[in-house]
């Protein structure tokens, strides 16, 4: 099976860049459309939050439009941006959000990799939190099917990237998470956006992906700062290509193209 996850489109939000104003939507198009042509194309989509920046019925809507018009599956969770309430209306007739509790986080049953969406958003805050609720319903949801391998859904990474700006405004309660994902040995990775930066880290005995946002970056900041800039970068699509006898592989996909790239052909390796 292959997975597409997209991230952090802020819907509903103009920017201004180092190379230009950029309407966030007609940028998800773009990343929709790359979408559509990829070959193979992805059995699902994972669209890990902050849909839309000001959490807009408008802005929702024509999003949900764009979303639908992929041909593909997909499925969408809450981040620090989202109002809950407004997911629940537009997408409860897709079948697959609680239709009751504060939370939404669900499975997905449908393949032969288990997903598994947590609700990480703390309403009213930027930062995220995985309270005892919700790590209650993780550990029994995961308990379930010890055996079966799993990818656990999330907004907000729970661990310290090196990035002092969105690290604080990471998840909160990691270290609890990070004791009930390494006694289930089945979740090959924890996956995440919010950021808007590629990340990949080693965390509680599995591998943490924080994918870029679909419509616009962040730049890479390593040092404390009180604000960082949006960059005009390639809007990235992540793919999970899962086989039994292989396992999982991860790739990023950038959007658009890029003439200037390799055009000599395959090059003679060296010989001294």
């Amino acid at each position: 099976m292959l997975i597409a996850q997209i991230t952090d489109f802020h819907i509903g939000r103009i920017i201004e860049t180092d190379c230009g104003t950029i309407d966030l939507f007609e940028r998800l198009k773009d990343t929709i459309t790359h979408l559509r042509e990829l070959k193979p194309k992805p059995n699902l989509v994972v669209v890990t939050g902050d849909i839309s920046n000001h959490g807009n019925i408008e802005d929702y809507q024509r999003t949900k439009t764009l979303l639908d018009s992929m041909d593909i599956p997909y499925l969408v969770m809450p981040g620090n941006h989202d109002s809950r309430d407004k997911l629940r209306a537009l997408f409860n007739d897709d079948g697959y959000l609680p239709k009751e509790g504060e939370f939404l986080q669900y499975t997905f049953e449908d393949y032969p990799l288990r997903l598994v969406m947590l609700d990480s958003l703390e309403k009213g805050h930027h930062h995220g939190m995985i309270c005892s609720e919700r790590l209650d319903w993780l550990d029994n949801k995961l308990g379930e099917q010890p055996d079966r391998p799993t990818l656990v859904f999330m907004h907000h990474p729970p661990a310290k990237l090196h990035l002092p700006y969105q690290d604080s405004m990471n998840c909160q309660n990691g270290a609890n998470l990070a004791e009930v994902i390494k006694s289930n040995t089945q979740v090959l990775g924890v996956v995440c956006g919010h950021t808007h930066r590629d990340s990949i880290a080693n965390w509680a005995n599995t591998i943490l992906f924080v994918t870029p946002s679909a419509t616009f970056s962040y730049g890479l900041q390593m040092n404390p700062v009180d604000d960082i800039n949006p960059r005009f970068e390639p809007a990235c699509v992540r793919l999970f290509s899962w086989k039994e006898e292989t396992g999982l592989v991860s790739h990023l996909s950038f959007v658009g193209k890029y003439p200037d790239g390799l055009t000599e052909g395959v090059p003679t390796p060296a010989t001294n």
